[in-house]
């Protein structure tokens, strides 16, 4: 599938975080100030996507929220054979099986379970500064801390 990853959408008065809130006060987040006159807003401070989405995701969530129940979600033969053929053929990983995938419903408990594999309470981690907001607050929640190493302005001020 051929792809269009050089069109920009204008995405600013349609409920999107990364432009809408620039600048606002949000109770939930931490939002940059607006920038200077003659600067342009470039939404660079959350994970957000400014490409149209691939017409057969929101074919199938459509499909899907046509069905009048909805419940918990239970992961498929098919949803582990699709990761597992994803690995072989994008990655040449062989023999990954269904018990070595976990699942998670989101980027932050991603982060969640991954710290408490691969560290102790107490541990500091290393983030760059400034970062997501959500990233401390998955290290607090699971009682490690933040190692900011924090960005530099260079000689401009940018």
């Amino acid at each position: 599938m051929i792809y269009d990853f050089t069109t920009i959408m204008d995405r600013s008065g349609k409920d999107a975080l990364a432009v809408d809130a620039i600048g606002s006060s949000v109770n939930w987040a931490i939002v940059p100030t607006a920038p200077k006159n003659g600067f342009s807003v470039i939404p660079m401070w959350v994970a957000d996507m400014n490409f149209a989405t691939v017409p057969t995701i929101p074919q199938e969530i459509i499909k899907r929220a046509e069905h009048p129940a909805y419940g918990y979600y239970i992961p498929t033969k098919e949803y582990y054979d699709s990761i597992i053929n994803w690995h072989e053929k994008r990655n040449g990983v062989t023999e990954l099986k269904r018990k070595n995938i976990g699942y998670e419903n989101g980027v932050l408990g991603c982060v969640s379970t991954a710290i408490q594999a691969f560290t102790t309470p107490g541990e500091k981690i290393l983030l760059h500064s400034p970062t997501y907001i959500g990233f401390t607050h998955v290290l607090e929640d699971t009682g490690r801390a933040a190692e900011l190493s924090p960005l530099k302005k260079d000689e401009s001020g940018v």
